[in-house]
C-alpha cells in the first residue's frame, strides 16, 4: 500500500525547499560578484557556478513536481518516495530502493 505525503508534509518540504533556493541564490551571487571582481577564475570557481545552476534546476524542477502535484512519487516504480529521504533530499526523484539500484547501474 503505498502511503501519500500529508498537507502538513508537503507544506514543510515547500518550506525547506524555498529555503534551499533563497540559499542557492544568495550563494550564486555571491559567486557570480566574486567571478567579476576577480580576473583569475579557476576551474573550482566554474564548477562552482555549474554545480549552483544545477541546484537551482533541481529546486525550480521540485517545485514544478509540487504544482504538478507529482512531488515525492518516484519517477521510476511510482511509489512515494519517504518523508524522511525529502526532509534530506528534497529535490530527490527516487525512492531509496530505485536510487540505490541506479547507483549500482550507473556507478
Amino acid at each position: 500500500m503505498m502511503k501519500y505525503l500529508s498537507k502538513r508534509q508537503l507544506s514543510h518540504l515547500q518550506e525547506l525547499l524555498d529555503t534551499k533556493e533563497i540559499a542557492a541564490r544568495i550563494r550564486a551571487r555571491v559567486n557570480v560578484q566574486k567571478e567579476s571582481d576577480d580576473t583569475d577564475l579557476t576551474d573550482g570557481d566554474e564548477s562552482m557556478t555549474k554545480m549552483m545552476l544545477l541546484e537551482l534546476a533541481d529546486i525550480a524542477a521540485a517545485q514544478q513536481r509540487m504544482s504538478d502535484h507529482q512531488y515525492g512519487i518516484c519517477m521510476e516504480c511510482g511509489c512515494t518516495i519517504d518523508y524522511a529521504r525529502l526532509q534530506v533530499y528534497a529535490t530527490a526523484t527516487r525512492c531509496t530502493k530505485c536510487q540505490s539500484l541506479h547507483e549500482q547501474h550507473y556507478h
